[in-house]
């Protein structure tokens, strides 16, 4: 079992929606725990020389290796909107497909699509940070050993849509973590199950669904976590800490429950599942 906590800083926040829903699909208050996963992913596929395609199977592969995933914001607030963004517009229409040459004013749309300002509360760059339990450090894909290491945290560049560039900081690799259930109190994202039950909380809490990181058992056209987003399976309620001030940070306690535990290094408490 080892552990990574890992402090992202955004240029300006980021994009992440869900495809299908809407062209005006709203975006998170945090990039989802299965984008940082295939931030992760790209970035272990570059190392390893593995194509694009292929890639993308290395996030099941850390999904299942996942025990437990958080986020928390150090110093910004995140605020929600909507823009016009002027896109290539693919569809048919009277039996016409677009884009098309011949007809350039119909290639084209304009709809409104969410993004996610990170504002940040004091003179520095927003900054988020990522609580991370894997089971593992190394993971099997097509018959061979992909090690996880500091130095792939280190290389992830962005977080959501090609314009939601970030700089990772800081990384800690943690061997040694404690292991706490019963009541437990955490300022980090959390999925809210049977088994982990809110008890009483501080500050502003919200809450997000999204797909299961830990449920993720293939990324191909059979299995596509957007399909299961729109249908409503394999998805996971996660409760998200909003800032407010920096003089208090949000805290929630729990009482877990069955597999659900907690994972502690110094100050820094995650909950998800035992191994």
């Amino acid at each position: 079992m080892m552990g990574f906590i890992v402090d992202t800083e955004f240029v300006w926040g980021f994009q992440a929606r869900i495809v299908g829903l809407s062209k005006t699909s709203p975006s998170f208050y945090y990039p989802p725990p299965t984008t940082f996963l295939g931030a992760l992913a790209e970035v272990m596929a570059k190392a390893e020389g593995i194509g694009e395609k292929e890639g993308k199977k290395i996030i099941p592969k850390l999904g299942k290796n996942l025990l437990a995933i958080g986020v928390r914001p150090i110093n910004c607030v995140p605020i929600k909107y909507e823009d016009l963004n002027r896109i290539v517009a693919v569809k048919i229409t009277s039996g016409i497909l677009y884009p098309n040459p011949k007809d350039l004013s119909k290639s084209f749309d304009s709809p409104a699509r969410g993004k996610t300002i990170l504002s940040s509360l004091d003179d520095n760059p927003p900054t988020i940070r990522w609580f991370l339990v894997f089971k593992n450090e190394k993971i099997e894909f097509n018959g061979n050993e992909l090690s996880l290491s500091e130095e792939h945290f280190w290389k992830i560049h962005r977080l959501g849509s090609k314009e939601s560039r970030v700089s990772v900081i800081d990384v800690l690799r943690i061997d040694k973590l404690n292991v706490k259930d019963g009541n437990v109190i955490t300022n980090y994202s959390f999925p809210v199950t049977k088994s982990i039950k809110v008890v009483d909380s501080r500050g502003n809490w919200e809450y997000e669904v999204y797909v299961n990181p830990f449920e993720i058992e293939r990324y191909d056209e059979s299995e596509n976590p957007v399909t299961n987003y729109i249908s409503g399976k394999k998805t996971l309620p996660f409760k998200i800490p909003i800032l407010q001030t920096l003089l208090t940070q949000p805290e929630c306690r729990v009482e877990l429950a069955g597999k659900a535990v907690a994972y502690e290094f110094e100050d820094e408490v995650v909950v998800g599942w035992s191994r």
